[in-house]
Formats: structure tokens, sequence, C-alpha cells
């Protein structure tokens, strides 16, 4: 053994380990110059504070510099190869920020072809002092290494090196770069903790490149069975509406739209009186969310693939905006914030949008956004109601719209809005009656602008549907403690109040011209469901029926409230569901993972 290791592992052979070890830190601080377009000099220091954050960047970074040393030889080599990797990883990130404002993660090189195609088209990669600096210090420090170290490992060593390291690189990758709760749980906390473009900057550039090594894979269920996924959807015959009775439709988003009269608050009858006069025009009642306070996001997909999934949005997946594609409609997203929250602005399209508007190429010359003073209802409806007048007519229109105003943070002062809330029966300082209050009349002020639209749609002689409702409830007070002094129980002592604690109202509305072609009044109470269910139950009360939304009826009926902590069983809400229940979701698991490995969509998304 002694022998062995003296032929093959001499002093020379650690001296440049160590060597590569520091190499790889100083290669792996300059990557952090390319994570955003300014070099942001305090990083550093930063990261001296962030270990997890420099350890998760530098570990990729060490690993490719052992590679190359096998492959090539030379320390020298290896930090040329690895220096010259960062490098061009950094140009492109730098240039994906400008031209996509999205970062450049290991997925991209299914984009390859796309780049090149832009660059011969006429782009051009935009400059930077960067440019220059980094490779003439790379090139001189290679030459210095080629020339200083001499020592050249024996081709047994680089070549069984060699193989070993892309084991571990590969190990490292899929077991240990690529877990979440890392990722999400650390941070330089220098961007906007909730911009994906700015979160993904806060990692690191080679950090964010590597963790999205996920995002190529679906996670098949344990228990998978396609032949019976596919028998279940043959057995449905699929019914469409005729383009003639096909209505244009609305779905919007009321951010953080809650009833809170229904839950138990005594607030002043102003508040939900336009509310009131939507649900006895329409068909109303309460879906179940998955988020409180936040995740926005959630719902909004949730209810576009009409499945309780989330997956990495870097290619096409099925949704009911390509079914409505596919049927004919132009599709549309109207946003007044900015396009990077949610990385809306890259994802749009592999949900089938074929326009998305938002704050920076379209709404910000109406209204400036500021923490907690938002882009108002009250401009935002009249706008959307412009789009729709100046639609292609020959074509049926959707338009999903996600609102502003209601976000959090809500202000601790006294407006001088008058009372929404009533004061004697609320149990907290008058710092929290304010945000409260000020909640409550921005939930007005929603509910008036949404009945003022509706007004202005039951005077058009096309048939429109109007599907409205609230993602989550609003956080009011530190862990929605204000609820509580209100009155209203969202606790999860029991089943009803964790209920109330993720049920948010609902209103499917339909003007005259809609109603007299679908054949139905398009009123009435529903029972609570989940969201993901919302979507294709409105689209099947306008006459769409295909094999999934038919599937997706038959389990509502059965299921209507479905959530990891609950579910409907027999009509009631159990946390210890028989064993057909969980038979039956396991293939709702199966069903999910058919339909974001199989898209249907082929043809018309060519066509984009």
């Amino acid at each position: 053994m002694a022998e062995f290791f003296k032929k093959y592992f001499s002093k020379n052979f650690f001296y440049d380990i160590l060597f590569i070890f520091v190499l790889s830190l100083v290669v792996t601080f300059a990557s952090f110059l390319f994570i955003d377009g300014v070099v942001h000099f305090s990083i550093p220091f930063v990261l001296l504070k962030k270990p997890t954050i420099l350890f998760m960047n530098f570990i990729p970074v060490f690993i490719l510099m052992l590679i190359m040393y096998f492959a090539i030889g030379s320390v020298g080599g290896a930090f040329l190869s690895v220096g010259a990797m960062i490098f061009i990883m950094g140009v492109a990130n730098q240039n994906k920020l400008f031209y996509r404002d999205d970062n450049l993660k290991i997925t991209d090189i299914v984009l390859l072809k796309e780049t090149l195609g832009m660059v011969k088209s006429g782009v051009s990669i935009k400059l930077s002092p960067l440019y220059f600096i980094y490779p003439s210090i790379l090139i001189v420090g290679g030459y210095y290494l080629l020339k200083i170290d001499k020592f050249r490992l024996k081709k047994i060593m680089r070549f069984s090196g060699a193989i070993l390291m892309c084991f571990v690189g590969f190990f490292t990758l899929s077991n240990f770069m690529t877990v979440r709760d890392t990722y999400w749980n650390n941070s330089m906390s220098l961007f906007h903790p909730y911009i994906e473009v700015e979160r993904a900057k806060d990692r690191g550039m080679v950090y964010t490149f590597f963790y999205h090594y996920k995002d190529f894979f679906y996670k098949k269920p344990d228990v998978y069975d396609e032949k019976m996924v596919m028998d279940k959807l043959d057995s449905y015959d699929e019914s469409m509406p005729t383009d003639d009775e096909k209505p244009d439709i609305f779905l919007i988003l009321g951010e953080s739209f809650a009833d809170l009269e229904e839950k138990g608050a005594k607030v002043d009858s102003e508040v939900y009186l336009s509310f009131r006069k939507l649900q006895d025009k329409s068909i109303s009642g309460l879906i179940q969310n998955y988020t409180f306070g936040g995740g926005t996001i959630e719902a909004e997909r949730y209810i576009y693939q009409g499945a309780e999934s989330f997956p990495p949005y870097i290619k096409n997946i099925n949704t009911f905006v390509w079914m409505l594609k596919n049927a004919g409609y132009a599709t549309k997203s109207m946003h007044p914030f900015t396009g990077k929250f949610y990385n809306r602005l890259n994802t749009n399209q592999f949900l089938g949008f074929d326009e998305f508007l938002h704050l920076e190429n379209y709404f910000d010359e109406y209204f400036v956004n500021k923490e907690a003073d938002y882009f108002p209802d009250r401009i935002l409806f009249p706008l959307v109601l412009k789009d729709y007048r100046n639609r292609d007519k020959s074509k049926r229109y959707f338009n999903s719209v996600i609102t502003m105003q209601n976000h959090t943070p809500y202000s601790s002062e006294d407006k001088g809005i008058g009372d929404y809330l009533d004061r004697k029966s609320f149990n907290g300082t008058d710092e929290e009656y304010n945000i409260a209050n000020n909640y409550l009349y921005g939930v007005k002020d929603t509910a008036d602008q949404l009945l003022n639209f509706t007004e202005e749609l039951e005077k058009e002689k096309s048939p429109v549907v109007v599907i409205f409702y609230g993602d989550h409830l609003a956080r009011l007070g530190e862990e929605g403690k204000i609820y509580e002094k209100m009155g209203v129980d969202i606790g999860f002592d029991s089943p009803e109040g964790w209920l109330k604690h993720y049920t948010t109202p609902f209103i499917i509305w339909a003007n005259s011209a809609a109603k007299e072609k679908i054949g139905d009044d398009m009123v009435g109470k529903n029972p609570t469901m989940s969201n993901y269910y919302l979507f294709a139950y409105a689209l099947e009360k306008m006459g769409y029926k295909t094999p999934y939304i038919q599937y997706l009826s038959e389990r509502r009926k059965e299921y209507p409230v479905d959530a990891s902590s609950y579910i409907s069983e027999n009509g009631k809400l159990t946390a210890d569901p028989s064993e057909k229940t969980k038979k039956d979701k396991l293939f709702h698991y199966m069903m999910q993972y058919y339909r974001l490995s199989h898209f249907s969509y082929d043809e018309v998304a060519d066509k984009k």
C-alpha cells in the first residue's frame, strides 16, 4: 500500500490539490461579479458572514476544477478552463438578465438554439469592462501557473481521477445541490426576497445555475400506472361548445380578497354590499386555497392547471389556457406590477399566454406603485375594459387579470375613511384596528369596481363570463393575530377553523348574452371546493367537456375539498381518510404526473 501511494501520490500531487482548493475559492468569489448587471464590491465581505452561500457556490467550482485537473493534467490548465467556463456563464447570465430579466440556469441548455438564433438575427452581446479585465487576469494567471507548476500526473491517475470526480460531481448535483430547503433558507439578503430573479441573485450565479438541475425532472409517483390513467381519460366522450356558443372569458384574481363578514367579523354592511349584489346574480361559493397571507402564484397556477402541483415552468405544460388557445381564443394576462414577480415575464409563455401586460410594458404610465399603495382597481378595471373593447373580434377573448390593490402591507394609520369594522367588538390596539379597517376599505373598493365592471359588460352584445376569486386571506398582523381580535376563528384546532383559514370567495358571473348561449341562468350557491377545481367547473358550465374536465368534475363531486391536512369524505372533512379515499388520491397523483409529462397542444404551440 505504501509503495502504491508513493508511486501515484507524490507531495506535488497534494500541493496541487491544495492549490486547486485556493484557486477554486478565488474563482468562486469572482463568479459573484456576474450575478447582476452592476458589480457589488461588498459581496466578498457579505459572503464571509454567509458561509452556506459561499460553500454552495464553491463546491461545483471545486469539483469542476478537479475534473479538469485530472482531464488536462495540470493546475494551470484546470484554472484556465474552469475560469473560462465561469466567464462564459457570467456573460450569459448578465445578458440574459438584460434581455429576458431572468437568471442563467442549467436548464437553459435547451434554449441554446434559440440563443444562437437571436445572435444571428442581430441581437448584440452587451459588453462590460469586466469582460476585458476578467479574461486578462485569467490568461495571465493561467500562463504563470503553467510556467511555474511543472508537475504532471500520470495517465492512469488522470483517467481514473477524472472518472471518479465525474461520479462525485453527478452525485453532488443530484443529491446535494438541489435540496430545496438549503436553497430557500439561505441567502445573502442583498436583493428582493419575493422576486424570483432577485432571489436567485441572492444565492449566487453558480449555485442558482446548478440548483435548477432538478427542473429537468418531474417526480414520478412511487406507484404509477400510465395505462390506468389513459383508460380513465379514454372513458369520457369529449364535448365542446360551437364557435357561436363560446363566450369571452375573464379570470380575475382578487389579491387577498376575503369575505370576513362570512367568517364572523362585525363589519359595516357597505363593505360587501356590491359583492352581495354580484353573488345574487352569479354562481357563488368558497374555494379552499393552500396558502395563507401570501403565495398568490400557487392559487393562480393551480387554477390554470386544474391541479395542485407546482412544477418548474421551463417548458410547455397542460393548462386550461392552452385548451382555450387551441379552441381559437386570444389568450392574455394583465398584472399591474412588475413582470418579474414570480417570474411571470418568462413563464407565462409556457402556460399558453399570447401576451402579458405588466408594469414595465404597459401599466407604469398610469400609476407608480409604492409600498402599501399599490395599483388601484379604480384604474385597473377601466383599463381591462378598454383592452377588451379594443380586442381582435375575429377571435374569442380570454384575459387572466391579477390585481394588486389589497396586497400587504396595510397601513396602521387612521386614513379618515370612516369605520368599516365595528370598534366596540374589536379587541385590539388602535394601530391593529387601522390595519384591519384599511384592508376592509380596499376590499369594499374592489367589490365596487368589480360590480361596475360587470355592469359595463352586461351592455356587450358578445357573450361574456367573469370568474372572480380571492387567492388567500390577508396577513393581518403577526401570524394573522388581528383575525382573533375581530372575533374570527382561523385556528387549526378544528376542521372549521382550518377551513376558515384557507377559504376565500368566488363568483362566476355571465352577462345576458352568455346566459342565452350557455342555456343556463348561471345563478346559485355552490359547495366549498378546492381552488384547482374552479376553472374546470366554470368551463364545464360554459360547455367545455374535455376528458380531463370531466374527470375533475367527477372528483369534485366526491372530494370537493382536497388538501393534505383534510379531505372531504361523505360530506365531512376528515384528517383520517378511508383506504378508498387514499387509493383515489394516489390515482389523482398519477393523473397529475401524466398531465405534466404528456403535453397535449404541440400543434398550437408550434404556431407561436
